[in-house]
């Protein structure tokens, strides 16, 4: 794998045999030509696929070893879903042309037994100590035109590769109010670039080029997390005993909290519900 980054106005390539430096000059024109940067560009030669995406339980319990006790629930959608929308994708031939059938928007999904998708569920306060970031990597990739996951969770100092696996330009542009702001251009098939936060909170992020594409990224500072699956279910593992404050949030609806408390071993439950 091939990882690119730019250090004091020069691009490196950091791959298998080394590290090689290019002078930034030649980054001007090329982003003239290939359409789509603002800022923390990078361009090279197409490099190797970049790595799979770890699932949420890897990324939530690396370092959640201290406890026995666990948290687990489901957020619901009461009353009738919204309707999914179609996503218009004819902007760009090369998207259009990855999908064999309509692409449906992604902000609000329920399941058929009414769990609500897509939601962060975390300890907001409660837990003490400090966590070491999990060595696993996060992967938030651009594929067919669209953002893979659509939702992403990682830790404070985690490593988050942003992967384009299109073969079209596509730039992640991150709208986060803690930390840095970032907007980088993608053009090349396979080329991933990795970011760390330093501070907790969720964020938007979305492509300029194609304006449909959005995701969201969440970035904690305890190992105490998690995204709601299909059927809305999610459990925090690895608890200490102890009285937590957990929070539920989503794109659309907002924020919910609930106060649980959970001894050694014991599993704890928490419900969530929107609309209705």
């Amino acid at each position: 794998m091939t990882v690119y980054a730019e250090e004091n106005g020069v691009l490196k390539f950091h791959g298998s045999r080394g590290v090689t430096t290019v002078a930034a000059v030649g980054l001007v024109s090329a982003s003239l030509l290939l359409g789509c940067a603002k800022e923390d560009d990078a361009r090279a030669d197409p490099p190797s696929p970049g790595p799979k995406a770890p699932s949420i339980t890897q990324a939530a319990t690396a370092t959640a070893t201290a406890g026995t006790a666990s948290i687990a629930g489901k957020v619901s959608f009461v009353g009738e879903a919204p309707v999914a929308s179609a996503l218009d994708l004819n902007a760009d031939p090369v998207c259009a042309s990855t999908h064999d059938s309509p692409v449906m928007g992604r902000d609000v999904i329920v399941g058929a037994d009414g769990g609500l998708k897509n939601v962060f569920v975390y300890v907001q306060s409660g837990a003490s100590g400090d966590y070491d970031a999990p060595d696993a990597e996060v992967v938030l990739d651009q594929k067919g035109c669209v953002y893979e996951p659509h939702a992403v969770a990682l830790q404070v100092g985690q490593t988050l590769n942003l992967l384009n696996s299109d073969s079209t330009t596509h730039n992640v542009h991150a709208l986060p109010e803690e930390n840095k702001p970032f907007n980088t251009s993608m053009p090349i098939p396979g080329m991933v670039i990795p970011k760390t936060f330093d501070e907790t909170e969720i964020f938007k992020v979305k492509c300029d080029v194609h304006p449909w594409m959005s995701s969201y990224v969440g970035v904690f500072d305890n190992p105490y997390f998690a995204i709601t699956g299909a059927d809305g279910s999610f459990k925090l593992s690895g608890l200490p005993a102890g009285t937590y404050t957990v929070a539920a949030r989503h794109e659309m609806y907002g924020e919910q909290l609930l106060e649980v408390t959970v001894g050694d071993g014991e599993a704890g439950e928490a419900a969530f519900s929107w609309g209705g």
